[in-house]
C-alpha cells in the first residue's frame, strides 16, 4: 500500500507491528532528501545518580516525527506516538518509576537494579535512528561479618580468624585496619573500604591495682582511695573494709571513670575510718582483689642534708617528714662504719609542731671520729603510730687533714630498714596504726601538767646516756628564738614523748 502526503511518498506494510523494533512499519523512501527525515540531535551522554534519587535522560526531535520508542536494551519502556502534533503514550513496562517530559524519559526513586543503557530511537527510519545514555548508580560500601557478628569473644591463647564482605558500586576492595593502623594498603580505581568494625573481645579475669598501697592522711580531712580494675568482660567492683566489714554508703562516695579507675571518697576522716581497704573485682573469669590502708600516722623521713659534713667530730642532720598531726618525738639510730651491725646507738628526741603536714628537724651528733664514716636512722612518731623506718642515710665527718673522706656509697640492701632495724628494740609498735585513745588523753594531762612545773631553760640542754656514751642535743637557740606559746607546745610534746616511750 502506498500514499502520498504533499509530494512525499510513503509505503506502509501491513505485515510489520507498531511494536516491533526490527522491521520499522513506517518509513522513508531512500527516494526521500535526507534534510526532510526527522533526526535526534541529542548527544549520547553518560549519567551518575545515587539510590533514591530522580533523573530525565533526554531525547529531543529536531522535526515532525510519527513514532518515538524508549528501550532499555531489548524491552521497551514506553512508545509514544505523534498524529498531527498530538501525542500519544503507548506504555509497555509495568513499572510506574518511568514516565517521560515531553520526548524525555524519565526515572523516580531510582535503585541500584536500573543501571544500564538506555536508547530513544525514532522507528520510522531506515536504518532507525536513536541515541543511547548510560546510567550508573553508585551504591556506598557496606561491610558485614561473614558470621554476621561484630565482636568475637575467644580465651586468651587461643586462634581468632576474622572474615567480612562487602557490598557497593562500584564493586570495593577490602583493607585490614588495626587500631586505626591499615594492616594492607593495596587500592584499586581508588575504592577502598576498611573492616575495622570487627573487634575482638577476649575474655580476662580482673586485675586490680591500688593507686597507692598506704595513704596517709589526717583525721578531718578530705581523702579519696582509687584502684584500677582490668577485665574482660567488665567486672562488678566493690569497696570493703578489712575483713569484708561492708562500707557505709550513705557518707562515702563511690565512682569510676573511662580509666578504669573506681574511686572511694572520704568527705571527712574519722578515727574509726583509719585501717585496712579492700577493691574487689569479680566477672565470670574469676575474682581478684588489691588492699589500700589508710592511716594517719607519719611518711618515712626524708634526709636533707649533705653526705659530706664539714667538722671533724660533729655532724649536724637535717631531715623532713610529713604528719598531719604533730610529730611527738623522733627515734634516732646511728652507728660507725666500722662497728658491727648490731651496735647501733639509739636515743629519741622531742617532736616538732608544724601549722602545715610538713615537719623539719635537725639534730647534731659530737664527739665523732674524724674522717669516718657512719650510718643513721630517723624514724618519726606521732599519736597515730609510727612512721616507716626508710634506708639508713650514711654521711662522713671531716678528717683532721681538713679535707674530705673518701667518698662510699649508700648502704645495699644490707642496711634497709626492713633487715636489723635498731629502732624496732627501742620502741615496739603500736597496736595496727592507733595508739588507744585512753593512754592519748593519760599522756596529754601528764604532759601540761608537767609542764606548768617546768621552766623551758631546764629542758633547752638535755642529756642522754646511751651505751656509756653522752649524746648531747642542743636546742638552746631555738628555744630561745620561741614565743612563750611556741615554747610552751614544744615542752609539752617532749613530755609526751617521755611518757608514750614508757608506754611504748
Amino acid at each position: 500500500m502506498a500514499l502520498s502526503t504533499k509530494g512525499v511518498r510513503i509505503s506502509y506494510t501491513q505485515a510489520g507491528s507498531p511494536w516491533n523494533t526490527e522491521d520499522n512499519d513506517y518509513y522513508y523512501d531512500p527516494l526521500e532528501p535526507e534534510m526532510l527525515r526527522p533526526k535526534i540531535v541529542t548527544e549520547s551522554q553518560e549519567f551518575s545518580t545515587h539510590p533514591g534519587e530522580d533523573i530525565t535522560l533526554p531525547c529531543v526531535v529536531d522535526r515532525e516525527w510519527h513514532s518515538l520508542v524508549w528501550r532499555r536494551g531489548g524491552n521497551i519502556l514506553w512508545v509514544l506516538q505523534n498524529h498531527e502534533g498530538n501525542l500519544l503514550l503507548q506504555s509497555v513496562t509495568r513499572d510506574d518509576r518511568f514516565g517521560r517530559n515531553d520526548t524525555s524519559l524519565t526515572i523516580k526513586n531510582i535503585d541500584a537494579t536500573d543501571e544500564g543503557t538506555y536508547t530513544c530511537e525514532l522507528s520510522e527510519t531506515v536504518p532507525p535512528r536513536n541515541v543511547s545514555h548510560v546510567l550508573k548508580v553508585r551504591v556506598p560500601p557496606e561491610v558485614m561479618s561473614t558470621n554476621r557478628r561484630s565482636v568475637m569473644t575467644i580465651k586468651m591463647g587461643r586462634t581468632a580468624i576474622l572474615g567480612c564482605k562487602a557490598t557497593g558500586n562500584p564493586e570495593p576492595n577490602i583493607t585490614w585496619t588495626y587500631e586505626y593502623r591499615l594492616l594492607s594498603n593495596t587500592l584499586s580505581n581508588h575504592k577502598l573500604t576498611k573492616c575495622n568494625h570487627l573487634r575482638i573481645s577476649s575474655t580476662d579475669p580482673p586485675v586490680v591495682e591500688a593507686r597507692e598501697p598506704e595513704v596517709y592522711i589526717g583525721v578531718g580531712y578530705r581523702i579519696t582511695l582509687a584502684c584500677f580494675v582490668y577485665a574482660q568482660p567488665r567486672a562488678q567492683v566493690k569497696w570493703y573494709r578489712k575483713g569484708g566489714v561492708p562500707i557505709d554508703p550513705m557518707r562515702l562516695m563511690r565512682t569510676v571513670n573511662s580509666d578504669n579507675r573506681y574511686s572511694l571518697q572520704f568527705s571527712r576522716v574519722n578515727f574509726d575510718d583509719l585501717g585496712g581497704y579492700t577493691c574487689n573485682a569479680t566477672n565470670f573469669m574469676g575474682n581478684s582483689s588489691a588492699s589500700v590502708r589508710l592511716t594517719a600516722r607519719p611518711k618515712p623521713v626524708k634526709f636533707v642534708s649533705p653526705h659530706q659534713g664539714d667538722m671533724e667530730t660533729n655532724y649536724t642532720l637535717i631531715w623532713e617528714v610529713e604528719s598531719y598531726h604533730p610529730v611527738l618525738a623522733y627515734d634516732i639510730a646511728y652507728r660507725n662504719d666500722t662497728d658491727e651491725e648490731d651496735q647501733w646507738i639509739t636515743f629519741t628526741v622531742p617532736g616538732t609542731t608544724s601549722s602545715t603536714k610538713y615537719h623539719s628537724m635537725s639534730h647534731t651528733f659530737t664527739d665523732l671520729e674524724p674522717g669516718s664514716a657512719y650510718y643513721v636512722r630517723v624514724v618519726a612518731r606521732n599519736e597515730y603510730g609510727r612512721g616507716d623506718a626508710n634506708e639508713s642515710f650514711a654521711f662522713t665527718t671531716l678528717d683532721s687533714a681538713g679535707t674530705d673522706s673518701p667518698t662510699y656509697a649508700q648502704p645495699s640492701g644490707e642496711e634497709s630498714a626492713e633487715e636489723n632495724n635498731p629502732l624496732e628494740d627501742n620502741v615496739s609498735e603500736a597496736n595496727e596504726d592507733v595508739v588507744s585513745k585512753e593512754i592519748q588523753k593519760t599522756s596529754v594531762a601528764a604532759s601540761e601538767a608537767l609542764v606548768n612545773q617546768t621552766n623551758s631553760e631546764d629542758i633547752s640542754r638535755n642529756e642522754v646516756s646511751v651505751a656509756e656514751k653522752t649524746v648531747i642535743h642542743d636546742d638552746t637557740s631555738a628555744a630561745n628564738e620561741l614565743s612563750p606559746k611556741e615554747r610552751k607546745m614544744q615542752l609539752m610534746a617532749l613530755v609526751t614523748a617521755i611518757s608514750l616511750s614508757s608506754f611504748f
